[in-house]
């Protein structure tokens, strides 16, 4: 026998106390000699004796409820068959509920006959089994906290819960789902554990490929505290399966990040077979909102291969508004039809330039360019539908200008700023703001270097080292240079701008040298930047010329972004600005660097939803407390999230990290009725239908039966055990109860059914029988010592 609360023991010496209780309180007698007393006592010894019998008995009654609290509280073990019972396990459902598992079948989908394979399933458990469930996509969660029994009670209950799982757009991660499941910690009562797998043997959920996984599951499989088998339920029949083939819309994507009203976007839809078959054209329906607006046919597909679909539209007013493109097709899987993008309308994009050279002709100042690219020529815009609002201000103004409302910041061709406009400039990043400084002829590298590099701790990613010149045979003049020049005679040939070796995303437009002429751009003369390592370069490095050598490299600090470019953005050095190119560089970089401080409406599985919202919108929205406003974030599974929202910066932010499920969200806040709009991509793996190999399967199967249990080797725990204390406090109640029946009949043979008088008087023609010679005793002369003896007395005269 074993004790889980071993400390409970020390107290068994109160067992004792009702007998010391007993000793110490027994009334002590004084003997009195009369000679007639011993024919009362001899009449009732009899009666004595049983009296005596009833005491003891229930002193032991009493000092066994003692030991049995004490030992139900110590809860005691034995090994398991010693009670007459069998052994108690646990069932636990994995239940794989990824979007594969909503492919159709001829009686219905995967995931119905995964729930009802485990429904069926329940009928064979033990009613003494704990189940539990967990299911897969997006990450592992169980069902239910705690155990549920598996009696016949809560069968109805456990078959209402399976049946309520339904399939996920997310993807499983079958690997992270048993190792939560066999490392669950075990109830004591628990003694093996089985854990059934129902999936549709889909490849992509299985990873296969971390072998060093799989691996450490089968260690910990060997290591558990109970036996564990693992049981995989494939439910991939060919024959229950409709074989229409599968054709989804991966993803939409917009030629532009940032939209303005009354300007035309292009939606790119992009579209895969993943069947090996040929599919037929089909229709496309655009919409806006959940409502219809365009409907095109796409040309058929060939095997497993992608087609894109184009859409241009405009948008009439600012707002938030949710694209979505549905392919009216029916496949194995209609989950994966539909796709959606969140489009922030705005009707300006506030940015700043500063410009160092005012005193210059407009054509000749730094931010000509610049200002030209944004749809802004001497400080007007060239049309009404321009979304880039520049603000024009010097260094000087830098360290007092508000930049509170603003998205970004150009330093065309940097020269040396106030120490207050750096630490500014830093504020600013570091709340989420954009910038990006040319690098030109009037740079002060050592304040580049002391104050914007500051040992890698400030807003540029490198230092700077020397101004290359690479125009060919050393031609490359510039009479505001003021420093050294290195001549890069490794080659006649000119440098250029190479845009395909970056996959960076504010790079993909210009690689498109179809429609572009990135690449066509030359460079006369450069910045250098020292390089700390190869690693660090290619993680930095936006954009290189074609010697290898950066043009653009990327720094974060805080929330922000850095872009630190080798040249100005002006015709120096270079005929950048000259080119198509650069208006669309110009315009992506600063979409890409106004991007954290704009609200993120698009987010991947875990990436958390932040909202901020003024004061003043509050005032007009709510009418609440301010102090603390609540909002109500509406999930893909309808589950409504209540989010109290924080202040910060002058207003309130609210945030949640559940979106690890991907679909739409809605954050409900005060008395907008359309709430704002949030979209967690999914992930276009799960529209692959493969099923994994037969080595996969043995691969699996391999990995998940413990050697440590097989028939030809010792367990590596010990012998399991029953719980003895249930046992323990029904026996508790008994000795209760006997204690409490044996004292009210001892105190009836004692006091008598009626009341005890409160004094006795003897009759004296009783006494007068007393003594032959006539004794001359009242009633109040003799006293009994005990109720014993009224009793033998009252027997007596009787």
């Amino acid at each position: 026998m074993s004790f889980l609360s071993v400390a409970f023991l020390f107290a068994l010496p109160l067992v004792a106390a009702p007998l010391l209780l007993h000793l110490f309180d027994r009334r002590r007698n004084e003997t009195v000699q009369w000679g007639a007393m011993q024919f009362l006592m001899e009449a009732s010894a009899r009666k004595t004796s049983s009296r005596k019998l009833k005491q003891w008995l229930l002193l032991l009654l009493r000092c066994l409820a003692i030991a049995a609290l004490i030992f139900a509280l110590a809860r005691p073990l034995l090994p398991t068959g010693y009670l007459g019972g069998s052994e108690q396990g646990e069932t636990i459902f994995v239940i794989d509920n990824s979007m594969s598992m909503s492919r159709k079948t001829d009686s219905g989908t995967m995931i119905a006959s995964a729930t009802q394979h485990a429904v069926d399933q329940l009928e064979k458990i033990s009613a003494r089994d704990d189940i539990r469930i967990l299911t897969t996509a997006p990450y592992p969660t169980w069902l239910h906290s705690g155990t549920t029994r598996g009696d016949q009670r809560n069968r109805e209950w456990i078959t209402e819960q399976l049946r309520s799982i339904d399939a996920t757009e997310g993807r499983s991660d079958l690997l992270a789902a048993l190792f939560t499941a066999v490392q669950l910690e075990h109830q004591p009562t628990q003694n093996t554990r089985r854990i059934v797998v129902l999936t549709d043997g889909q490849a992509t959920d299985w990873r296969t490929e971390d072998e060093v996984g799989w691996q450490r599951l089968q260690s910990v499989l060997n290591e558990t505290s109970i036996r564990t088998e693992i049981e995989t339920v494939r439910l991939d029949d060919q024959s229950q399966r409709t074989n229409k083939g599968n054709i989804a819309v991966d993803s939409i994507t917009l030629d532009r990040t940032v939209v303005g009203s009354e300007t035309p976007i292009t939606a790119i839809a992009t579209l895969r077979n993943y069947d090996i078959a040929t599919v037929d054209a089909a229709e496309l329906t655009w919409s806006v909102n959940d409502v219809p607006v365009h409907q095109q046919t796409i040309a058929s597909i060939e095997g497993e291969q992608s087609a894109e679909a184009n859409w241009n539209h405009k948008f009439d007013d600012p707002g938030i508004y949710r694209l979505s493109c549905r392919l009216d097709r029916d496949d194995d899987l209609p989950a994966d039809n539909v796709a959606s993008l969140i489009v922030e309308v705005v009707d300006r994009l506030p940015v700043v330039v500063v410009e160092s050279a005012t005193d210059y002709a407009e054509m000749q100042q730094d931010s000509f360019f610049v200002q030209a690219a944004l749809g802004w020529i001497d400080g007007q815009p060239l049309n009404d539908t321009s979304v880039y609002v520049p603000t024009l201000i010097t260094p000087n103004e830098l360290p007092t200008v508000d930049l509170s409302e603003q998205r970004v910041v150009i330093i065309p061709n940097l020269t040396e700023l106030p120490s207050d406009a750096v630490s500014r400039l830093t504020e600013f990043v570091s709340d989420g703001g954009g910038l990006w400084i040319g690098l030109g002829p009037r740079t002060n590298v050592d304040f580049f270097n002391h104050q914007l590099f500051a040992d890698a701790s400030g807003l540029a990613p490198r230092r700077l080292d020397q101004i290359v010149d690479a125009s060919p045979a050393g031609t490359g003049t510039d009479a505001e240079q003021p420093l050294d020049i290195e001549e890069d005679s490794s080659t006649d040939q000119p440098v250029r701008i190479d845009p395909f070796r970056s996959d960076h995303p504010a790079t993909r437009h210009l690689a498109d040298n179809a429609q572009l002429d990135l690449g066509d751009a030359s460079i006369q003369r450069y910045y250098q930047f020292s390089s700390v390592n190869d690693d660090d370069d290619d993680r930095a490095t936006l954009l290189r010329l074609s010697n290898d050598a950066p043009l653009a490299v990327e720094n974060f600090v805080g929330q922000g972004r850095v872009i630190v470019q080798s040249i100005p953005l002006r015709l120096q050095w270079s005929d950048l600005a000259r080119t198509q190119s650069f208006v669309v560089m110009v315009r992506d970089w600063i979409d890409y660097l106004a991007q954290p401080r704009a609200t993120q409406y698009n987010l991947l599985p875990g990436q958390p939803i932040v909202v901020r919202v003024s004061k003043d919108t509050m005032n007009s929205d709510l009418a609440g407390d301010l102090n603390t406003p609540t909002g109500f974030l509406q999930t893909p599974g309808d589950e409504s999230i209540e989010l109290t929202a924080q202040y910060a910066d002058e207003g309130f932010e609210f945030r949640s990290s559940q979106t690890r499920r991907p679909g739409p969200y809605r954050l409900q806040i005060g008395l907008d009725e359309a709430g704002v709009p949030f979209q967690v991509q999914r992930s276009s793996d799960e529209s692959n239908l493969i099923s994994l190999s037969r080595a996969a399967w043995q691969q699996i199967a391999n990995s998940t039966t413990p050697k440590a249990w097989t028939e030809d080797r010792t367990p590596v725990t010990s012998a399991h055990t029953d719980p003895v204390w249930p046992y323990l406090l029904l026996a508790l109640i008994g000795l209760i109860t006997g204690e409490l029946v044996l004292s009210g009949i001892m105190a009836r043979e004692r006091f008598g059914s009626a009341g005890i008088p409160e004094s006795s008087e003897l009759d004296a023609s009783h006494l007068s029988s007393f003594g032959p010679r006539g004794l001359d005793l009242t009633p109040t002369s003799v006293q009994p010592r005990s109720s014993a003896e009224a009793e033998t007395l009252e027997a007596t005269n009787r």
